[in-house]
């Protein structure tokens, strides 16, 4: 197979797509882009050099990538089995923000859609058209899921045939999933070739009550509804689904007598409008030639990469894995462009769009903190766009968060500890402690709502978006939450469950808890001048007069009130989290002290995602050694062979696609590796003197700053920032570096010694 590098188009060239159909390759091609994952720096590694700032009239060109195919496509010639049947844990699934499916498993998901009422709530199962097999005895056969275009292929060969299926959700119209099949004939022309297949087609659910409305040699249509309502205060009738698909030939795939090869397509079309369904499952169908279709998927998959990715050079396994985390994410979330109408986007689960049918499986398809905590921040770096999606659904569920705080006697919005199609707690019964008392996750979204406005300061966001609400309502839960103790002349926040889940039923004074409903009420005193929501003086007492647990002897944070940390064992991340993402204003020494007292007590069964704060604090202390070792756990034994596949736990699977773990992976390259740190007043880029793993470069392409795109590559020696591009409507972005400092201006080169500090902020801040 020949994968090439997507690189950047610095000089706005027009692509031209090439021939992108042809056996055992899937490639684009253009003067400066080509498909894979990973988009190339616009100059080479600077060798040492004095500091300095070249204002270039001619953009840099990119040094050329020459990957191989291990990188960007994962295959195997045997897929992952439990006894005598496949271990759909363990295979890749392809997805679009709106529809997802594990490869050859027995079910669809939709964005939105879920059926059970409260704590019974999860995804609703719909019947998968994908999940047919060829019947016949192959010789050779070559599994394949290229995260470079979004595209499972199968390849199956025996002495008459070869038979090639690709199966994708498309990035041009989400409604669809498509299959194409190339039949070719291996041996002379004169008789007719029949490839049998075993259908498997269902058309009920449990989930559903659907019907098969019509049905011919073209088209099966299928329409229903879900059985129960999440929540009859928030969801007024039951959810409605309507599919459109073709179905297979009731004799098999046919190679007429002369015929050399045969291309089938296969569309399903899947929506809970009736006339979008249909209009998509046409336009694939009938309008549109195959090639076409498969070309505007890669096409959009191209832009995806040449928006933002991350590369590694000198560490080919370390380059699957980044491009593996990034590809379970991102297709779990809309596209950048589509030609499909808006929908309301939903939440990430912590195992994706492509899980979650039982209750119990990979949380039910149900939202946590892991979406605004673990897998937002590397999202928001890159993709600016997609992380106000992920905002737009906390948003979207105000009314419901509102209700929560009322439930409990609180004022403001209180966000469940888990949500799914009404934003009600659907915690099931089986956790009521979570439900209680885990409410951390309120100051979570205020701190990604932080993040959000800090890379893009955008103000209409906050003024008519209601983002701005947002920030408000959170720190006012917050303000209402909290008590004040007259012995201690503090406030405090009594009766919760920390991130460490172990700490149960529950406790008082989080420190993890404490500080972030802090800065939740800070941030709405921060952007007060722009949402003209003044926040009350008795409000900002309490966010400056917070108990934050402490103790003086060993000069550690304590997890909460009268913590032991010689006789207790912790379940996952927390203290270590208020060095980062927090940053909470603290000494090295006592950084370095929490580090210490905590990483030996988390559990070694341990949830992926634990690992790699560590491995970032330890970064931060300049201890490589540790920070590799940590960075190395995060992810060598959650990611199972043969398609990286994320694992929640070390021992057995537990949540699968578990993209909470992938998105704290690369966090650790991003803010530990990268050395980035962004605040509401500055983006600082800081890198330390070592790289991950056997890498002799890092780059970050296409890092989004108030209207600046940026490219920053390093060595263990040197970094560079190139100014790819600079929105005119911002203003003006500051550049400072030791004695230096100055105006960015597009096609910027900087570059510096690595360990040394360059800030970079607008010329005046968010509320002067």
């Amino acid at each position: 197979m020949d994968h090439r590098t997507p690189l950047i188009n610095i000089n706005k060239e027009t692509t031209a797509i090439r021939r992108l159909f042809s056996r055992n390759r899937i490639k684009i091609s253009t003067g400066i882009i080509s498909v894979a994952i990973v988009i190339v720096c616009a100059t080479a590694i600077l060798t040492p050099m004095f500091i300095s700032k070249h204002k270039n009239t001619t953009p840099p060109l990119p040094a050329s990538i020459n990957l191989s195919d291990s990188t960007t496509v994962f295959s195997t010639n045997k897929l992952p089995m439990s006894g005598s049947t496949i271990d759909y844990r363990l295979m890749p699934y392809v997805g679009n923000g709106h529809v997802a499916t594990v490869i050859f498993s027995d079910f669809i998901y939709m964005n939105g859609i879920f059926n059970g009422e409260n704590g019974t709530s999860h995804r609703a199962r719909i019947p998968s058209t994908l999940n047919w097999q060829f019947r016949i005895n192959s010789s050779s056969s070559l599994y394949s899921l290229d995260v470079a275009s979004g595209a499972f292929t199968e390849e199956l060969e025996d002495n008459q045939v070869r038979v090639e299926r690709r199966i994708f959700a498309s990035q041009e119209y989400t409604e669809l999933l498509i299959t194409y099949v190339i039949v070719t004939r291996l041996g002379s022309t004169g008789n007719p070739i029949i490839v049998p297949v075993e259908v498997n087609e269902q058309t009920t659910s449990v989930d559903f009550n659907l019907t098969v409305m019509s049905r011919d040699d073209k088209c099966v249509f299928l329409a229903g509804k879900t059985h129960q309502v999440e929540n009859n205060r928030f969801q007024r009738d039951v959810l409605p689904l309507f599919v459109y698909y073709t179905p297979l030939p009731a004799n098999g795939l046919q190679l007429g007598a002369h015929e050399t090869n045969h291309t089938y397509i296969f569309v399903t079309s899947l929506d809970t409008q009736q006339d979008r369904a249909k209009r998509s499952f046409d336009y694939a169908s009938t309008e549109r030639q195959p090639d076409q279709l498969w070309s505007a998927h890669v096409s959009r998959w191209n832009n995806i990469w040449s928006n933002g990715s991350i590369e590694i050079r000198g560490d080919d396994e370390l380059q699957r894995q980044i491009y593996g985390a990034f590809y379970y994410i991102l297709s779990s979330l809309p596209p950048l462009s589509s030609l499909s109408e808006h929908k309301q986007f939903y939440g990430l689960s912590p195992g994706t769009l492509s899980w979650g049918g039982m209750n119990g499986e990979s949380y039910s398809g149900h939202s946590f903190w892991d979406m605004e905590t673990w897998m937002y921040p590397p999202v928001l770096l890159f993709y600016p766009t997609l992380a106000k999606e992920m905002l737009s659904y906390r948003i979207a569920m105000n009314n419901s968060a509102a209700s929560n705080a009322d439930l409990f006697g609180y004022e403001g919005w209180r966000f469940p500890w888990e949500s799914a199609h009404t934003g009600v707690d659907v915690t099931p019964d089986c956790c009521p402690t979570g439900r209680l008392y885990e409410m951390h996750i309120t100051g979570d979204i205020a701190f990604a709502a932080r993040q959000y406005i800090a890379a893009t300061k955008d103000q209409k966001w906050l003024i008519s978006e209601m983002g701005g609400d947002l920030i408000y309502e959170t720190a006012h839960f917050w303000a209402s939450r909290a008590i004040y103790n007259p012995n201690r002349k503090q406030f405090e926040i009594l009766m919760v469950l920390p991130p460490d889940e172990d700490a149960q039923p529950f406790k008082n004074n989080s420190a993890y808890t404490n500080a972030i409903a802090s800065l939740s009420i800070e941030l709405a005193n921060q952007v007060s001048c722009i949402t003209k929501k003044p926040v009350p003086q008795a409000w900002l007492n309490v966010s400056r007069n917070l108990y934050i647990p402490f103790d003086n002897v060993s000069q550690i944070h304590l997890e909460y009130e009268n913590f032991d940390p010689k006789h207790t064992i912790i379940k996952q991340a927390d203290v270590v989290l208020l060095g980062f993402p927090l940053m909470w204003p603290m000494s090295e020494q006592i950084r370095r002290n929490d580090l210490l007292t905590y990483a030996p007590l988390t559990r070694d069964d341990g949830p992926a995602m634990t690992w790699s704060m560590h491995g970032i604090g330890y970064i931060e202390l300049n201890d490589f050694d540790s920070a590799e070792k940590y960075f190395r756990h995060s992810y060598e034994i959650y990611v199972r062979k043969p398609f990286n596949v994320w694992t929640e736990t070390q021992q057995g699977v537990g949540a699968v696609n578990f993209i909470t773990g992938a998105g704290g992976f690369l966090q650790a390259v991003l803010f530990g590796y990268g050395g980035i740190r962004l605040t509401l007043n500055e983006l600082v880029i800081m890198p330390p003197k070592s790289l991950p793993n056997q890498s002799t470069n890092l780059i970050f392409h296409g890092l989004k700053y108030q209207g600046a795109t940026l490219d920053l590559t390093m060595d263990s020696q040197m970094y560079q920032l190139y100014v790819r591009a600079l929105d005119n409507a911002s203003q003006p972005l500051v550049y400072e570096h030791d004695q230096q400092h100055g105006i960015l201006h597009a096609t910027d080169l900087l570059h510096f010694p690595v360990a040394t500090r360059l800030s970079i902020h607008p010329a005046t801040p968010i509320c002067p």
